[in-house]
């Protein structure tokens, strides 16, 4: 059947892909949609022309779906800026290298809310606690908001409760609607009091009316109730525009605005001077306004500032002042546009536009367990002629560090605390397991960032559940994160020293072994009864050399820094455990990766070779690698695949073999999980290579700048003082620059160690946690750089062999081809049934046929053969005492494995990294996935389509695509499969499915695709849909499975009924009375 091509106005969770011309003319490539290609960006002429040519081709019906679909987006996406920015972009202010975009003057308040920790610690505890937040929240800002609006006011920033509000002085009687009669205050017959005295009255005035109508105002939670206390000032102010580094989920640069001047500075006095349902002025705001209102209480211990009581009704009332104010409101003439949806999108963050766009933004309300930053900055002053350069360093700066660590930088500001930054951890789509640890070494790179730029700047990190989403009402709001935890962060903030950092106990308890935790005399925090634990981290230094160790033992890298960037590392004694995964696991016989590694070594495993005591003698005798193998002649061997697949198993196998049997000495680089660790890998290669100098020669020195001073071929001496600055930690200036000089010197140590001994150098990278590439595309860039060069050695240096191990595999690169050719790449996947069932008897320690096949059944399905996951499960049922394991005899289960909630589990690897994944889904991918999990066989699109852009509800083709395209999405990602209607699989159905979307979207109305063409699809991965299950609701669950049988029966049985009557209305009909006079009268 033809869906209509015109949608409707109901048509709500999709979006275009491209903007059709609107009120204001064509906008650029629309958010979430269409990206520039990697590396590349397009001018907007580049943009527009091909867009306005395809346009003109569109058919009213499609220009009109499309401009009422933007025309949305936009109305939602405007609260998310202030006037001032529209202003400033209709002066011609706002171009992005700008950075003070508003030089002016005028009135700020600074209005501070008390009760929401409170509201939110009840709330949190709820399971609808967001949905109640949020209507709180509404109900409490709808009201203020608009009473600021009434007065001119413009909300410039959400300090989570607080908001701080500019009120420009503007002079009224220039306004073309001023007619000299009515003068700016409102009140007749006074004289006008000039641009700056008006603007602090309206703010007074505003001030008090919102003590009148929300003071005490009741949330209905629990007799919780909200008062605000405010602050005033007035002066000259600067509006900056700081920022502009893309974050990882986007293409859009990201910019932030603040508000900076005198103003700030008073009203951080003046706001602590008002208690709950007061208004303190500052002594400029006061001179201005000291005629026209009542002081109230004095102020004792400040007697330059005053509080402010309420009007002088006999000069001036709030429908007087209200009304001129409006009288002369121009602001709506100079609001964005359509023509300016992307320039919106620079300062709103891209999953907020996302949800903006698909128009659910009220779903991105949710009590969530997050990270929390706050960083105070001080030594800075905006207002000077270098402070806006600085600040944009200084923000660029910290964005940089921020995006690196895939966090969300969610405010910068200035208030009552002076300069802050709110830097959150687990924000959609950012979110991952190792949140705490994300955000402790962010913190240690912001204090290098601070003290690079002179700066002081203090550090409080925090881990709870949160509120976390918009805040405001219709006309203004932000998104934001409230909550005690967020409370928390800032005290701890005001506690550190200049460059220090405290952490609370929930970090320190949910971090990864990279740090140790140093506990500090607990404090007492403003809110809290009992004292408050904090601790003080400090990365952890690796005693123990990379490489062969004094000992003539090897320690491998991967002891120390966590490969998966999730796992505590709460086991003492880390080798003796990786010597156990390892023989657990390369003990399988039947595992594919075992046995090629088998065929390469030439010979079978020997666990005896990874003892723990096990020492490389110099003098030892060498046997053979087998002819061919890349031990034996030199080559590469590649190793690719997940986390958690036995890359880091076979690697140590490979290590210790060669070293053990072939007389290989090992040298290490590796890279990640954390970003920008090139220096990390040139300080292992050379360390390392000095090792192996140090166990073919005692007469090299222990230092390692002296051992280089002596080993160093004299042609490269000149680069010993850089890289011995980079040895001891205290490299500067161009990373990348250090970096190609210690490679170079590193193949140059390599060339020579190639003459007195085999060399096996092992380079690794591992993305961690890290969601999206451009997190670390620098990185990898850097990784296959140095393994490009490894290749190049290794194909003229007969007696250097190379061992990489990645996530993703770069086929463009030397090492890989040469693998290919040598057919020495080894591309990791899960344990096939009888791998996993040996692999479950290895670590459980019992006999295969003592293992439940009900167990055995489980662990394939849920693990996909995983060996991460089968022991992260193995684990979980034990802990949990659905499983009793008697070593050497049997394991017994407890119960029925299927009534296990595993979505429980989010503390694993397997639960807590497939959450990520699923949070960094694109809205209406994510929708997809969470209906996908309703259906337990095999559906349609259109079956998903029932609930979200059914053609029955008015949606359009264009709808349907982007349904489409999501689908395609989680094909690419492994998350549902494209299978027969029957269920099973179907191969090598690409090129139909392409064929069918293309004709389902040429020529819609006229041709509509044949009925046994439509593609079926199936959620066969047991993990993805456990979890994702979890995220849905029972009630929209029924609704989904109800939504897709009423779509079934209606394309069933309608097409016939509707041709019925088509054939009905065909035949020509006469009315019955008609019939009987047309008798009678024949």
């Amino acid at each position: 059947q033809a869906w209509p091509a015109i949608g409707a106005a109901h048509a709500q969770p999709c979006r275009p892909s491209r903007a059709a011309p609107g009120a204001g003319g064509m906008a650029e490539v629309l958010p979430g949609q269409v990206g520039e290609p990697d590396g590349v960006r397009l001018d907007l002429s580049d943009r527009l022309a091909p867009m306005e040519s395809s346009a003109e081709r569109l058919g009213d019906n499609v220009r009109r779906w499309f401009n009422e679909q933007n025309g949305q987006t936009l109305q939602g996406a405007l609260a998310f800026v202030p006037f001032v920015l529209q202003q400033a972009y209709y002066a011609g202010e706002l171009s992005e290298k700008a950075i003070v975009i508003h030089r002016g003057s005028g009135g700020v308040v600074f209005s501070d809310a008390s009760g929401f920790t409170a509201l939110t610690e009840k709330l949190a505890k709820k399971n609808n606690g967001a949905e109640l937040l949020s209507e709180c929240l509404t109900a409490f800002f709808t009201p203020l908001i608009d009473l600021i609006n009434a007065y001119r006011g413009d909300t410039i920033k959400f300090s989570g409760d607080a908001l701080t509000i500019y009120f420009p002085a503007t002079d009224d009687t220039k306004c073309p609607a001023f007619n000299g009669i009515v003068p700016p205050h409102g009140s007749y017959g006074l004289p006008d009091l000039g641009p700056m005295a008006t603007s602090v009255l309206r703010a007074s005035a505003c001030c008090i009316e919102i003590h009148k109508r929300l003071h005490m105002f009741d949330t209905g939670v629990d007799d919780v109730r909200l008062c605000l206390h405010i602050g005033v000032g007035c002066g000259e102010i600067n509006i900056l525009q700081v920022g502009g580094v893309v974050p990882p989920e986007t293409h859009v640069p990201r910019m932030e605005y603040l508000i900076s001047g005198a103003p700030l500075e008073q009203i951080a006095i003046a706001e602590p001077l008002a208690k709950n349902g007061e208004t303190c002025l500052s002594p400029q705001a006061w001179e201005l306004v000291k005629d026209c209102v009542v002081e109230g209480r004095p102020l004792e211990e400040s007697p330059d500032f005053h509080m402010l009581l309420r009007m002088d009704e006999s000069k001036y009332t709030f429908p007087t002042i209200k009304y001129a104010t409006q009288l002369y409101d121009f602001r709506n003439e100079s609001m964005f546009k359509l023509s300016e949806l992307n320039v919106i999108r620079r300062y709103i963050p891209s999953p907020v536009f996302k949800q903006i766009e698909c128009g659910t933004l009220p779903y991105v309300n949710e009590m969530r367990n997050i990270s929390t930053i706050f960083v105070s900055g001080s030594g800075l002053d905006v207002m000077s002629e270098n402070g806006p350069r600085t600040a944009q360093e200084l923000m660029s700066s910290i964005q940089r560090v921020c995006y690196a660590h895939e966090g969300t930088l969610n405010k910068f500001l200035i208030d009552d605390k002076g300069m802050l930054f709110l830097v959150v951890f687990g924000l959609p789509p950012l979110v991952h397991p190792d949140d705490p640890s994300r955000a402790v070494l962010a913190s240690f790179e912001f204090a290098q960032v601070f003290k690079r730029l002179a700066l002081v700047g203090r550090f409080g990190v925090t881990t709870g559940r949160s509120y976390c989403g918009v805040c405001g009402s219709a006309k203004r709001m932000e998104y934001t994160v409230l909550g005690d935890c967020v409370n928390l962060s800032a005290r701890l903030m005001s506690k550190a020293n200049p460059l220090g950092i405290l952490c609370d106990e929930e970090t320190s308890k949910h971090s990864t072994g990279e740090f140790i935790f140093h506990a500090m005399p607990a404090i007492k925090v403003k809110g809290k009864t009992n004292l408050i634990p904090i601790f003080a981290p400090m990365l952890k230094q690796n005693l123990v050399p990379i490489g062969l160790t004094l000992e003539r033992k090897v320690h491998f890298p991967w002891y120390d820094n966590p490969t998966d960037g999730a796992a505590v590392c709460a086991v003492e004694d880390a080798p003796l455990a990786a010597k156990n995964r390892l023989i657990q696991l390369c003990s399988v016989g039947k595992w594919s990766g075992i046995t090629k590694v088998q065929d390469m070594l030439g010979g079978p495993f020997n666990k005896a070779i990874h003892s723990t005591d096990l020492t490389i003698s110099s003098g030892a005798p060498r046997s053979k690698a087998p002819g061919g193998s890349p031990f034996a002649d030199g080559g590469v061997v590649v190793i690719s695949g997940k986390t958690g697949l036995g890359k880091i198993e076979l690697a140590e196998h490979i290590i210790t073999h060669c070293s053990t049997q072939f007389q290989m000495l090992p040298i290490f680089g590796t890279m990640g999980p954390r970003p920008g660790e090139s220096s990390r890998m040139a300080i292992e290669l050379l360390r390392s290579s000095l090792c192996v100098f140090r166990h073919l020669s005692a007469s090299v020195p222990g230092d390692d700048v002296q051992a280089l001073v002596q080993v160093v071929p004299p042609e490269l001496a000149g680069n010993v003082p850089v890289l011995g600055e980079l040895l001891n930690g205290r490299a500067g200036g161009n990373n990348a620059e250090v970096f190609e000089t210690a490679i170079k010197v590193v193949i140059a140590l390599l060339t020579m160690l190639k003459k007195q001994t085999p060399v096996l150098v092992v380079l690794q990278f591992e993305v961690g946690t890290s969601l999206f590439p451009n997190t670390t595309r620098e990185d990898q860039t850097t990784f296959w750089s140095m393994t490009a060069q490894l290749a190049k050695l290794v194909r003229n240096e007969k007696h250097v062999a190379g061992l990489v191990l990645c996530n993703e595999l770069d086929e463009s690169n030397m090492a890989v081809k040469s693998a290919v050719e040598s057919d020495s790449l080894l591309n990791l996947r899960g344990l096939e049934d009888d791998s996993i069932l040996e692999y479950m008897s290895n670590y459980l320690g019992v006999p295969e046929n003592a293992v439940p096949p009900e167990l055995r059944k489980f662990i394939g399905e849920v693990t996909l053969g995983n060996p991460l996951y089968i022991r992260e499960t193995l684990d979980q049922l034990r802990q949990e005492s659905h499983m009793k394991v008697k070593k050497g005899a049997s394991a017994t289960l407890s119960g029925p494995l299927d009534q296990i909630n595993i979505a429980q589990w989010n503390h694993t690897q397997m639960i807590g990294g497939t959450v990520c994944l699923l949070e960094s889904l694109d809205p209406i991918e994510a929708a997809a996935l969470k209906m996908s999990t309703c259906f337990e066989g095999p559906f349609t699109l259109p079956d998903l389509a029932a609930s979200s852009c059914s053609q029955w509800g008015g949606a359009s083709y264009f709808d349907l695509l982007r349904l489409y395209g999501a689908t395609r999405k989680l094909m690419k990602m492994n998350i549902i499969e494209l299978v027969h209607a029957d269920g099973s699989h179907v191969e090598a159905n690409e090129n139909r499915m392409a064929s069918q979307a293309s004709a389902e979207t040429s020529n819609v109305e006229d041709h509509p695709a044949p009925v046994d063409s439509t593609p079926y699809f199936q959620m066969q991965n047991l993990l993805v849909r456990t979890v994702g299950a979890s995220m849905v609701l029972e009630a929209q669950k029924k609704s989904v499975k109800r939504n897709a049988l009423i779509d079934r029966v209606l394309k069933q049985d309608l097409p016939e009924r509707m041709l019925a009557l088509s054939a009905k209305k065909s035949v020509q009909h006469i009315p019955w009375y008609y019939e009987r006079a047309l008798r009678r009268m024949l």
